[in-house]
């Protein structure tokens, strides 16, 4: 028989799957809303256009390549580029006045994104007059949702204009009030795929999506969940804020760090130069904190009129302590910021969360990271009898409650509260903070003096640069006492830091020698923030700047 003459060798290219078709424009908005499939009516409420419009600009990574010509010659926004932002705003506010109705000029440019539903996502960086609908959509949607949970009612007195406003204001406070794990802006947008939230601050350096709204932004809430809460704190006119710092607790001792067991389930694959420690609270006599902060509060009262809020460190206080406090704190007509810790037990973790008590309610949040102490910081705390330097001690806390509380205060004041490597680390909660951009975000923070040069500084300048937030970080006179300077540096009892997106350098908050508190004062700049596509803000960016320290002492019982 003849030899059969042998095949070609199967080659490696021969073996691939061809590569399935990329992801449509309709496959990606079906899937953040689901009724579109079958149902491809524009979304009447604007959040839910934001959400759908500027998740695809970002899906497709195209807003930087419509810049370059914005706005259109000759496309569907009948302007020309200097006419721009009141365009938008002008037609923005109308959207308010006959919703639930969708205006024609939006459903003109939904229309052109309905017309590309098969095309890819890459394309619409290359299909222009359809990456312009997008962005047109986005900025109207931007410009209708103006001034969303913040606090402060319209006047419902007057036109029918007005009144449609009101209607349209009502909804989005029912949205709130009725939200579930996770807050959203969001009518028909499941908060499980997309989440619109108001926002703060307009990036002013760099370009992202975050520089294409002034009061509309997107995040997940797939690992971290926000909640938005409006708790109007003093008269919505206030220009000013004044908070007493009190960096309690005065006395840490090595004593109260220790090493400690974790559960039976956990760390069984870790190399034995790893362990937990755990932070024990001084609270034989809870009472005593409840005295100090009342006595420093009618000190502070009578050197500066009115104590808006008073904000203590990481871990300053134990359950029972806060529990005490807080009753205290609020019949004085203030909120309060307090750390609070609780150690761990036999086969449990322990907590180290904050509470944030304001008139109306009480909110809780975990920390999202634990703190390592290693060698150097062992050294630089004095800890080497209590924990062996050549380990690494993780801080032995539960982490399972992920979420990021946005406070609704003033007008001009939206504040988040972090604790500790918070502030540090991108993620998780790092982006959702850049995404809202929080006028002030205040960190707790278990930490040595709050110099320049050392970490919370440098932390805190970037977000003072993106998004533009003002930062205060916040520790305690146990924890500074405690904190061993370098050779030749005179110890500091700088219990806090400032940094505003407009300040030069952080600025440094000493307690002098005989002080047990300090009140800062803050008063609004506002100032006028663009997008990039052109609109302005109308000078309605509220910044938090500090305007004051002034150290408080109370006479010695």
């Amino acid at each position: 028989m003849s030899e059969q003459p042998k095949s070609a060798p199967e080659t490696r290219a021969s073996k691939r799957m061809p590569r399935g078709a990329g992801l449509s424009i309709g496959n990606y908005l079906s899937y953040l809303l689901p009724r579109l499939e079958t149902n491809r009516a524009a979304p009447s409420w604007p959040p839910d256009i934001f959400g759908l419009c500027m998740a695809l600009l970002c899906k497709a990574g195209a807003y930087c390549k419509i810049l370059e010509n914005w706005p259109p010659d000759g496309g569907a926004t009948p302007i020309t580029a200097a006419d721009w932002s009141g365009w938008a705003a002008q037609h923005g506010k109308q959207w308010r006045t006959v919703w639930p109705a969708v205006p024609d000029y939006i459903a003109e440019r939904w229309k052109t994104i309905s017309d590309a539903w098969d095309e890819s996502i890459e394309s619409i960086a290359v299909k222009l007059p359809l990456a312009h609908a997008l962005l047109e959509l986005c900025a109207l949607a931007d410009e209708a949702s103006e001034g969303f949970w913040l606090p402060g009612s319209p006047d419902t007195a007057g036109t029918r204009e007005m009144l449609d406003d009101v209607k349209f204001s009502v909804r989005a406070e029912s949205l709130r009030k009725n939200s579930g794990a996770a807050s959203t802006l969001c009518d028909e947008i499941h908060p499980s795929r997309l989440c619109v939230l108001p926002k703060c601050r307009t990036p002013q350096n760099g370009l992202t999506s975050r520089s294409l709204s002034h009061h509309l932004a997107i995040c997940s809430a797939d690992e971290i969940k926000p909640q938005w809460v409006m708790s109007p704190s003093g008269n919505a006119e206030e220009l000013s804020l004044n908070l007493l710092l009190v960096p309690w607790p005065e006395v840490v001792t090595p004593k109260q760090f220790g090493a400690t067991a974790p559960t039976s389930t956990e760390m069984k694959n870790m190399p034995p130069n790893f362990g937990f420690f755990e932070y024990q609270h001084n609270d034989k006599a809870p009472e005593i904190i409840v005295r100090v902060v009342e006595d420093l509060h009618k000190a502070a009262v009578e050197k500066m009129g009115r104590i808006d809020g008073i904000v203590l460190p990481e871990a300053a206080l134990s359950a029972e302590q806060h529990k005490l406090l807080s009753d205290a704190v609020l019949r004085r007509h203030a909120f309060l910021v307090s750390g609070v810790g609780e150690s761990s037990q036999p086969n449990n973790h322990g907590q180290n969360f904050l509470y944030v008590d304001l008139p109306a309610t009480s909110l809780v949040q975990h920390k999202h990271h634990r703190w390592m102490l290693d060698q150097p910081q062992i050294s630089q705390y004095g800890l080497g009898s209590r924990l062996y330097p050549e380990r690494m001690w993780w801080e032995h806390i539960s982490l399972s409650d992920r979420k990021l509380n946005f406070i609704a205060v003033l007008p001009w004041l939206v504040m988040s509260v972090l604790i500790c490597e918070d502030l540090a680390r991108p993620d998780p909660v790092g982006d959702l903070v850049r995404a809202v951009g929080p006028n002030l975000v205040i960190a707790l923070l278990m930490d040595g003096p709050q110099l320049k040069e050392r970490w919370g500084a440098r932390y805190a300048t970037t977000l003072a640069d993106d998004p533009g937030s003002s930062v205060l970080t916040v520790t305690s006179g146990g924890m500074c006492n405690l904190s061993r300077p370098p050779a030749g540096v005179q110890p500091r009892r700088v219990v806090a830091l400032w940094k505003d997106a407009k300040s030069p350098a952080p600025v440094e908050i000493e307690m002098p020698s005989g002080s047990q508190g300090v009140v800062i004062s803050l008063s609004v700049r506002k100032l006028e923030e663009w997008t990039a596509d052109g609109r302005s803000d109308k000078r309605n960016a509220g910044y938090p700047m500090l305007s004051g320290i002034h150290p408080v002492s109370v006479a010695s019982k």
